[in-house]
């Protein structure tokens, strides 16, 4: 029978490695791979065997799991030997209350709470120990391996970290005060530009200033000076017909240098067609690589839709860039808590993520002034007004222009209202 005072010594042996292994479990799984390769980058110690390990995840896990299960096992056995050197039978009964509730808070409870609190330190402390106990393992890894590869070929390989868990990370600093209310914002918007499509970000082509190839040149100088501009498509005949885009610089050094005879289409560069349903960072790529600024957009039946320039999708990521020719128009102004003045030309969805309200969606229109049309069947009249049976919210029209609309009216019902102040 093993001495009691050796055996007391390889229990509390076993006690330490059980705490050991279970901070260790939580300590390396939790800290994530971006964190581990910052801690690469800043050359710290324990930090190469730290990525070796989450390398492998699977064999970290099942290291960890061999050693805890050893030494638990180990532990329960010591005691419960001893106790019945003791008290004979029932000491099986006094070693196993005694071994788990020893295990449960000095091996278990205590260390996992420690190593969540200090994942990083307790990481870089027991990364080395791991690796080199999983070298020691590695003959059943080749076991456990070819086993793993019989019933997971098929298998998909998932992502360690998704776009939703990157989305959570950002509200988490944001919440914390890491990061601003403005970087969100701009976080945010570029994971939404990676799904933007042109249609959502062009100049649809009643807001577009357009000239005809047969106009004077001198024509042009006015619409250049009265809009700002620098590139206006030019058209031939009809606006669906657009045969190539004016530069103010090209008109401007034929004026100056006093060229004789010269006349739009001697001055207008190629077109860039591309069709509305294109991804804005795809665009983004080819216009830089084609070195040009705007592009011609285009419906499913080949027809004229709007314009798109690089200053459009580049205002999807940094919000809107003004200049001394805009005049700032927010798309939702707000009047009172129970009344906006919005464009017409304003997505239903970013107007119901703007107010949290729920206008009804349908592949048919895609703008508020779509919606309004939609609900009446006709081209409306200033002052006519659309009400939303689900919500009671009532959209009422505000201006036109000719018969686009241009703005309108929201207007809450009064449960609203009444609602807030209960």
């Amino acid at each position: 029978m093993i001495d009691t005072s050796i055996a007391l010594i390889i229990f509390v042996a076993c006690l330490i490695l059980s705490g050991f292994f279970s901070g260790s479990e939580v300590a390396l799984i939790s800290i994530n791979p971006a964190k581990v390769r910052t801690l690469v980058e800043q050359k710290k110690k324990g930090s190469v065997a730290l990525e070796h390990l989450k390398a492998d995840p699977d064999r970290l896990l099942i290291t960890i799991l061999i050693g805890n299960n050893l030494v638990n096992i180990a532990a329960a056995s010591i005691a419960t030997a001893v106790a019945i050197s003791i008290w004979g039978e029932i000491g099986v009964g006094v070693a196993t209350f005694f071994t788990t509730l020893v295990l449960l808070t000095l091996g278990e409870i205590i260390p996992k709470t420690y190593a969540s609190r200090s994942s990083e330190h307790v990481a870089l402390l027991v990364a080395r120990p791991i690796l080199y106990m999983s070298y020691v393992l590695y003959p059943l890894f080749r076991i456990l391996d070819l086993g793993k590869k019989a019933f997971s070929r098929d298998q998909v390989i998932r992502p360690t970290v998704t776009e939703d868990e990157i989305k959570q990370w950002i509200d988490v600093g944001e919440e914390e005060g890491t990061i601003e209310e403005q970087e969100h914002e701009m976080l945010y918007r570029v994971f939404r530009f990676s799904d933007t499509i042109t249609r959502e970000v062009m100049t649809p082509r009643t807001d577009v200033v357009m000239i005809d190839v047969e106009d004077p040149l001198e024509d042009s100088i006015n619409i250049f000076n009265e809009t700002g501009y620098t590139r206006i498509p030019v058209y031939d005949d009809q606006i669906d017909n657009i045969i190539g885009i004016l530069n103010v610089k090209d008109v401007f050094e034929a004026i100056y240098s006093k060229r004789e005879g010269v006349t739009i289409p001697d001055l207008i560069y190629e077109a860039y067609f591309v069709p509305e349903t294109k991804d804005i960072d795809d665009l983004l790529r080819e216009l830089q690589k084609k070195k040009l600024h705007i592009a011609i957009v285009i419906n499913e039946y080949g027809t004229f839709a709007g314009i798109i320039t690089v200053e459009d999708i580049l205002e999807e990521l940094v919000g809107e860039i003004m200049d001394e020719f805009d005049e700032e128009e927010p798309e939702i102004q707000k009047i009172s808590d129970m009344v906006y003045i919005i464009n017409a030309g304003a997505w239903v969805e970013r107007v119901n993520e703007t107010l949290n309200i729920h206008l009804p969606l349908d592949d048919s229109y895609e703008t508020i002034g779509g919606l309004i049309i939609n609900q009446l069947g006709h081209i409306p009249r200033k002052g006519e007004v659309v009400e939303i049976p689900e919500s009671g919210i009532r959209l009422m029209v505000m201006r036109m222009a000719d018969k686009r609309i241009e703005d309108l009216k929201l207007i809450f019902p009064m449960e609203r209202s009444n609602g807030e102040n209960r």
